[in-house]
């Protein structure tokens, strides 16, 4: 008996089992109705060109909605440069659109965004620069750049282009409250800008460039991007070799241009006392951020010897005279000091023995060698402290009154004291029981802690969130160490730690990179009482062997994966 391949009407519509029997299946031969099968006609293909046809209409849809974006974003642009705008003067008011930019990465891309930014925005944001950035930051003459910005000539030819973008590119995210862009937009303008400095940086040597990639450089601190960060400082100080700035630094151009007993250097002497000052700043500041970035790793072999005779930038006050005044002024003189000078002195000067002191090999397991480190480690420790009460000599209770840099001298002196003390601290896992820990690191590390946290409450938050995002590190680095020490000696954490999470917290306002780390604390807080191998943290967070620095691509993986699981 023949079987149909589908099953009839009837039994389709009872939801019955069809033994398809045809011309009558079983189910209608005993109810007596007719037994119908129809079959489903083969489906035909598509039509012969109507994937291209489909694939055109879709071609024509996204041009009407990009269409339709230029045309939004034409609108905005319009309102930010129209005059009733400029009057605001409203720092957030900006310029070219993405797809532009994309356009245009030559040096006259770089003119034409410029100069499609409003005047009263470009002076605007400079000056956001110079109040809030320059203090901690001061490699440029203020009156020289925005002399420069609130002249009537064109800025077409101008040697500050690279300068200008780089501090729109830093201050553009953060300070564009009323802007008709959003956030994410000038997040991506300011990495665009900051990719556009780079490419432009290594193409033309110049001072103006070796500035523009200094300054570009804390977005990516700020950021987190430490590999990102540490490429560009190898870059400033191969820029700063070829421009001969520490020839100028060290022996005061000397060999510029004539025979002496150094080596002769093909390099312009400097036309005006501005220019010298400048590059003497591009200079340390070079070394500032290479020292100051890896202080507490041992693997930094690059950090260049100390110049005891080496030219120091002219006091703060002399900087802020204009060009035809600075001749009057003693450049140069190291006897008319400045908290950016002392603090210079404190990074490339005290704090390489410390560098220097890390960089050698450790036995951990050498009762010998035990001893001789710890007694290098006293040592270096009254060295510092001797400086410390020479130089930086304000009272802790005081700091908060005190200048930017000079808090930024404080953090970074309890910082240099814990990354030369928290090796030996606490034994590596497996000899706490030969050696134990050495209570007077111990001691020296809670101290510098504590007297962190105290600078830290005494600083307003606007006011600690507009300093150096190098501060970051330093507090993450006392605030891990509190943790680590309450976890392995099985005691309470300080209550000195609420102070450094909130001082990291203000610092998230702007800085991604604090954020990420505020997570790692609140975890390890979560954790204390849970065993290292069972902690969701990378276990090197809970080693002092290991510095901060060394545990940072670690965690920021961890946060990384952890953002993603919980998206």
């Amino acid at each position: 008996m023949e079987l149909s391949n589908v099953v009839c009407t009837s039994c389709r519509q009872r939801k019955v089992k069809c033994d398809r029997h045809q011309p009558s299946c079983g189910f209608c031969k005993e109810i007596g109705t007719d037994c119908i099968y129809i079959h489903a006609q083969k489906k035909r293909g598509l039509r012969a060109g109507y994937v291209s046809s489909l694939e055109k209409r879709l071609e024509r849809l996204e041009e009407e909605v990009q269409a339709l974006k230029s045309s939004q974003h034409d609108l905005r642009l319009a309102q930010a440069t129209s005059p009733s705008s400029h009057s605001n003067h409203d720092p957030a008011l900006f310029v070219t659109s993405p797809g532009a930019l994309s356009h245009h990465s030559d040096r006259s891309g770089i003119e034409l965004d410029l100069l499609s930014l409003p005047q009263g925005t470009l002076i605007d944001l400079c000056k956001a620069w110079f109040e809030r950035y320059h203090p901690w930051f001061p490699i440029l003459h203020k009156l020289s750049v925005l002399g420069e910005v609130q002249s009537s000539e064109p800025l077409n030819n101008s040697l500050l282009l690279l300068v200008l973008k780089a501090i729109v590119s830093v201050t553009l995210p953060h300070w564009s409250l009323s802007s008709p862009l959003s956030q994410e937009e000038r997040r991506k303008l300011s990495d665009n800008f900051r990719e556009q400095i780079i490419l432009q940086a290594i193409s033309n040597l110049s001072l103006q460039s070796l500035q523009a990639v200094l300054i570009v450089t804390i977005i990516d601190y700020g950021a987190g991007k430490l590999s990102e960060f540490w490429n560009l400082v190898a870059l400033c100080k191969r820029m700063g070799v070829q421009l001969g700035l520490r020839d100028l630094v060290a022996n005061q151009g000397d060999n510029f241009n004539k025979v002496s007993t150094l080596p002769p250097r093909m390099l312009p002497v400097p036309t005006s006392l501005i220019e010298q000052e400048e590059k003497i700043r591009a200079y340390w500041m070079t070394e500032v951020l290479d020292s100051m970035s890896s202080l507490g790793a041992g693997w930094n072999l690059s950090l260049s010897r100390p110049e005891n005779e080496a030219w120091f930038p002219c006091n703060e006050t002399v900087w802020a005279f204009p060009e035809n005044a600075t001749a009057f002024s003693s450049f140069g003189d190291t006897e008319v000091s400045n908290a950016f000078s002392i603090y210079l002195n404190l990074v490339t000067h005290q704090l390489y023995q410390v560098h220097v002191f890390l960089q050698q090999s450790y036995d951990a397991t050498s009762a010998v060698d035990r001893t001789q480190w710890q007694a290098q480690c006293i040592n270096i420790d009254e060295y510092l402290n001797k400086w410390r009460d020479s130089e930086l000599n304000t009272p802790i209770l005081s700091l908060a009154s005190a200048d930017s840099t000079t808090i930024l001298s404080a953090v970074t002196f309890n910082t240099a004291i814990i990354a030369l003390y928290q090796r030996l601290a606490l034994p590596p896992k497996g000899l706490g029981e030969v050696h134990g820990p050495w209570y007077h690191a111990i001691q020296r590390c809670l101290s510098a802690c504590d007297e962190m946290s105290t600078i830290i409450r005494g600083i307003a938050d606007a006011d600690l969130e507009n300093m150096s995002p190098h501060m970051i590190f330093c507090i993450f680095v006392a605030a891990r160490f509190y943790i680590v020490h309450a976890k392995i000696l099985s005691v309470e954490i300080p209550r000195s730690l609420d102070l450094l999470i909130y001082g990291l917290k203000t610092y998230g306002q702007r800085w991604y990179f604090a954020q990420r780390l505020v997570k790692v604390i609140y975890v390890a807080i979560t954790e204390k009482q849970m065993p290292v191998g069972r902690s969701t943290l990378p276990v090197q967070f809970y080693d002092l062997q290991y510095s901060s620095l060394d545990i940072d691509h670690a965690l920021s993986l961890w946060a990384d994966e952890g953002s993603v699981a919980g998206g």
